[in-house]
């Protein structure tokens, strides 16, 4: 799985891929739930992802400890970025390009 990439679980909820991190061997990503119809809601889950053989699973993160552990990663990634924007380190025109 990757950042920007759509999933569908077993229930049929959707989720965007936004940002994701690897912690201690295990990858893990910050993800907003979507409508049906693939817009955007005010709902986020943390997914942890799985990989057997060919196989991939996204399980979505129940431990509290974790939770607020991701939390705080993710929210420093979100400020370095912001302050790599205002820098003019990022540049999001360049992403066409690529």
């Amino acid at each position: 799985m990757k950042k920007g990439q759509i999933i569908t679980l077993e229930d049929n909820e959707k989720y965007l891929l936004l940002m994701d991190t690897m912690q201690e061997g295990h990858k893990f990503f910050y993800a907003n739930k979507l409508t049906p119809d693939e817009k955007t809601t005010s709902e986020y889950e943390y997914f942890e992802e799985t990989v057997e053989g060919e196989d991939t699973y996204m399980e979505i993160v129940m431990d509290e400890e974790i939770k607020e552990f991701l939390h705080t990663v993710f929210t420093t990634d979100l400020l370095d970025m912001a302050l790599d924007i205002e820098a003019g380190n990022i540049s999001f025109e360049d992403d066409d390009e690529n």
